[in-house]
């Protein structure tokens, strides 16, 4: 099981990757669960927080929910299909599926240890969905990787990562790899050959190990 997280940012080519990913597993006989970043959807959330004063509260399940208007876009005109739940990996279909995560986060709340504010975004929520189904966890967005000093990182602990700052994932996410001992690769989605190479295990983009 491969679980892609495909971020907001990659809006204009996503639908394209998402067809070329569903076309690698089923000619490879394999699954890839996406997970939908909120993108222009979660950013409209983030305006009307900051005008009407939403809570943190209020504001993570709305974003949440726009995960969920991003998941229909990215099947829209794609044989990717929408699932709602995990709970039976085995239920999840050769090719490409796209999850809505909204009913299944309500469902899970007291148990995902997933923070309500704007810390823990999509990333963190990928990386609890991938570490529930014991999957290979990449993250593809529209940069190389994360940097240093301007030059790309080919890996780093999640350890190290807390104490970099602002990079291109999310703050929450490396306190998740940690806690789960769970690798993160992030890789442009741009190419989407990069991001097959990096389901192939070729070293692409950023490894986050979960250390």
């Amino acid at each position: 099981m491969i679980v892609i997280k495909i971020g907001g940012s990659l809006i204009g080519t996503a639908r394209n990757l998402v067809s070329l990913l569903h076309e690698y597993a089923l000619n490879e006989g394999g699954r890839i669960l996406i997970v939908p970043g909120g993108g222009v959807f979660a950013d409209t959330v983030r305006t009307a927080s900051s005008v009407y004063g939403i809570s943190d509260e209020a504001a993570h399940w709305m974003a949440v929910l726009a995960m969920d208007q991003y998941a229909h876009y990215l099947t829209d005109g794609t044989p990717a299909r929408l699932i709602t739940g995990i709970i039976d990996p085995s239920s999840i279909r050769t090719g490409a599926s796209v999850i809505l995560v909204y009913d299944l986060l309500r469902r899970s709340d007291s148990v995902s240890g997933i923070a309500h504010t704007w810390n823990a975004t999509s990333d963190t929520i990928a990386g609890w969905i991938a570490s529930q189904l014991d999957a290979t966890f990449i993250k593809a967005t529209d940069v190389e990787g994360l940097l240093r000093d301007g030059e790309q990182i080919s890996e780093i602990t999640a350890s190290e990562l807390l104490t970099m700052g602002e990079t291109c994932v999310d703050p929450e996410l490396p306190g998740l790899l940690l806690s789960r001992s769970l690798n993160c690769r992030v890789v442009n989605g741009n190419d989407p050959d990069r991001v097959i190479d990096a389901i192939r295990g070729v070293p692409r983009g950023t490894l986050i190990s979960g250390r």
